[in-house]
């Protein structure tokens, strides 16, 4: 039986090639690259060529899979490499593994260099438990979330951030995550190697714009696991909703951070609390029509024929960029950031899916005004 070999590649230094991988990449026929430019720099410093280049990027990884399946069928070993470390943490990779693993084909790593274990193996911070982020959401509201979430256990947290967002991104750290440990790695094993500890209170000030090139990886330190208090949350709902200063969800992230539950459950707590706040005569909680402040739902239909793939996915966020909401579409159980075109592109959603759209916000009814537009004129495309 065909193998598929998933080979760790150099995240910087070539030398950290191991030999193994060096010859599996000699041996395999066809080699599926996140970069077929990159595969053949890689393959050139090894001496190799005539090799069947299968380009698995994420626009294309379905397809990818496909291809990857048709090679191994025909009897052929497939080496699976990424633009730099190990496939399948948060590239294409993923979905061709899933795919062959599906139909039962064997499947080997080649281990190696990882952004991941390298960051963790330097950063001097307790390691486990630790929640491995991934990237970050590209939208500074997606990107709070996730951090509240996975912050409020206390475990240490692993992330990768793209250098254009790690300003923002610094900002939110410090504002989720204040005091606790941050180590930042820049360019591992590359000549312009940084290794920046601070904390994410400090993390933004210590950034230097010049610098903010390459790949980063980020290692938060423990912090303290926050365990809500009912009572304490149900206190803190209707004192806000009696002083009426801030919007239900502008309350809910305040009570959120204040006690570690979850910001949709506060919300919720806030929503059936507010009509006993009412009933007890404080007419200043909420005035006037408050559809807007409730998050609003919409089932939309993905009826173009080639479902919701990179060009798509990207006209859903330029649609839902243009206004003050947040927006979440969701599919079989599965979340995507409706903001960031890699987090849509997750849901694999064809054509006959059924997606939900979620919207928070003063313009939530517009966002999803548009968004059905959107998908009712199939993207621009024919069915």
């Amino acid at each position: 039986m065909a193998t598929l070999f998933v080979v760790a590649t150099p995240i910087g230094n070539l030398e950290d090639l191991s030999p193994r991988a060096a010859r599996v990449l000699k041996e395999s026929p066809v080699v599926a690259a996140e970069s077929v430019g990159r595969a053949k720099k890689l393959l050139a410093h090894l001496g190799l060529s005539g090799k069947w280049l299968i380009s698995c990027r994420e626009a294309n990884r379905r397809q990818a899979a496909a291809k990857v399946l048709e090679a191994l069928g025909e009897g052929k070993d497939v080496a699976l490499i990424s633009d730099a470390g190990t496939p399948g943490l948060s590239d294409p990779g993923q979905a061709v593994v899933e795919e062959v693993a599906k139909l039962g084909h064997r499947i080997s790593p080649v281990a190696g260099p990882s952004a991941l274990a390298a960051a963790l193996s330097v950063a001097g911070i307790k390691q486990a438990p630790f929640v491995f982020l991934g990237f970050l959401p590209a939208k500074s509201g997606a990107r709070k979330r996730l951090l509240e979430q996975a912050g409020a256990n206390g475990w240490s947290l692993v992330a990768y951030e793209a250098p254009h967002r790690m300003a923002d991104a610094a900002k939110d750290l410090g504002e989720v995550l204040g005091g606790r440990q941050v180590v930042l790695c820049r360019e591992l094993t590359k000549l312009h190697e940084e290794i920046l500890r601070t904390t994410c209170a400090e993390l933004a000030g210590r950034l230097d714009p010049d610098k903010l090139r390459g790949e980063i990886t980020l290692v938060i330190g423990p912090g303290d696991a926050q365990e809500a208090d009912p009572d304490e949350v149900h206190r803190l709902v209707l004192e806000g909703l009696a002083a009426g200063e801030l919007k239900p969800s502008a309350l809910a992230k305040q009570v959120a951070g204040a006690t570690g539950l979850g910001r949709e459950e506060v919300y919720q707590i806030i929503l059936a609390n507010r009509d006993e706040a009412q009933q007890d005569g404080d007419e200043a909680v909420i005035h006037g029509d408050t559809s807007e402040e409730e998050p609003q739902e919409r089932q939309l239909l993905v009826a173009n024929s080639l479902g919701l793939h990179a060009r798509a996915a990207a006209k859903i966020t330029e649609a839902v960029g243009r206004f003050d909401c947040e927006v979440t579409l969701s599919k079989g159980g599965e979340e995507a950031d409706a903001s960031s075109v890699l987090s849509i592109l997750g849901l694999d959603a064809p054509k006959g899916s059924l997606v939900t759209a979620r919207a928070e916000g003063p313009q939530a009814m517009d966002a999803l005004n548009a968004l059905d537009r959107l998908f009712a004129g199939l993207f621009g495309e024919g069915r």
